[in-house]
């Protein structure tokens, strides 16, 4: 019987002191249970001897998957590449600097057995400041608001999944933050266990309050992205429509106001007369860029056979040909030359 694979994905990004602890770790981990897995670390750009430890120790671990990006494309797209990459039937995030502890994994993989689609981390206790912390609570509570998921945390990217769930999810930007919210739609299970988050054992973290503004616009396309991404044109068109109608009602009145009460537009009300009809050119406009989204979605999800949903589960009746599964092997090493 061939064991369940599961997909560990972990972006590294100058952690050369870290990576072999996390190896070690992991490895220790999953030989204790039932399953089969592959560890992918993507090296995210690293400017210290990361690939290299990373290269050493994929000689040493046949589980070891290590994959270099060429460029520093940030947390999110060395997730993607990681996720592109996964042979795993549950995907497993997490992250390379040890605050994530690998022992949570088999909880979560349990979680998933019993048939949940999701399970992630919620925080027990974060070595965080009070004013991190505080920003950190407003920014869960703006992202609940928005998504509609009521996950306690969203922020950590350790998290399991159905593989269905992350294969069809187009990451982009820094959307790694909101996977939890992208993926967690209506009628998908989740659940989130209580984990403690550690002490950086090495180096300093990455995070930047600079990135709060980011984060902020990353907030809107988040909204937009779970209300209207199917469905662009009922944003474009009712936002389009709205100030086109308030044109329309403006010129009317005036236009009215001169044939039944002689009311001199030219004279008394041409700025509000040409503000009117300012509101009916950019209403027209939005009620465009809507039907021309709504055409660009479905080119897209036409075009490459792409679909608008996931499938969590397909039974059919076919006839079964006989032989043996061949159990794909894991490691391999990929080399593109530039």
């Amino acid at each position: 019987m061939i064991k369940k694979l599961i997909s560990i994905i972990a972006p590294v990004y100058n952690e050369e002191e870290s990576i072999q602890e996390l190896v070690e770790s992991v490895h220790q981990v999953m030989r204790s249970t039932n399953y089969s897995y592959e560890l992918i670390l993507i090296n995210d750009g690293s400017t210290d001897n990361s690939w290299k430890v990373i290269s050493d120790l994929s000689f040493v671990y046949k589980h070891l998957k290590a994959i270099d990006l060429a460029g520093n494309y940030g947390q999110t797209i060395a997730l993607r590449a990681g996720i592109e990459k996964a042979k795993g039937e549950i995907i497993v995030a997490m992250d390379g600097d040890l605050q994530h502890d690998p022992a949570y994994i088999p909880m979560f993989i349990e979680k998933i057995e019993e048939g949940y689609d999701m399970v992630g981390g919620a925080k027990e206790k974060r070595p965080d400041g009070f004013f991190r912390s505080l920003l950190s609570s407003l920014a869960h509570t703006i992202i609940c608001k928005i998504s509609g998921v009521e996950l306690q945390y969203f922020g950590a990217t350790f998290k399991a999944y159905r593989n269905y769930l992350l294969k069809n999810t187009n990451l982009l930007g820094d959307a790694h933050r909101f996977l939890g919210a992208l993926v967690a739609r209506k009628g998908v299970k989740y659940i989130e266990l209580p984990i403690e988050i550690k002490e950086r054992k090495h180096g300093k973290s990455n995070y930047r309050l600079s990135k709060i503004f980011l984060v902020i616009l990353d907030l809107v396309f988040l909204k937009f992205f779970i209300s209207y991404m199917n469905k662009p044109f009922r944003f474009f068109g009712t936002m389009g429509g709205g100030i086109l109608l308030a044109g329309f009602f403006g010129c009317a009145y005036m236009i009215g106001g001169s044939i039944l009460a002689n009311v001199n537009i030219k004279n008394d009300y041409m700025v509000e007369f040409l503000f009117s009809v300012f509101l009916m050119l950019i209403g027209t406009i939005f009620i465009s860029f809507g039907i021309i989204a709504e055409i660009g979605v479905y080119n897209y999800f036409l075009k490459g056979n792409k679909s608008p949903y996931s499938i969590r589960e397909l039974i059919q009746t076919s006839k079964i040909s006989s032989g043996l599964l061949k159990q794909e092997e894991i490691f391999s090493v990929e080399k593109n030359a530039s």
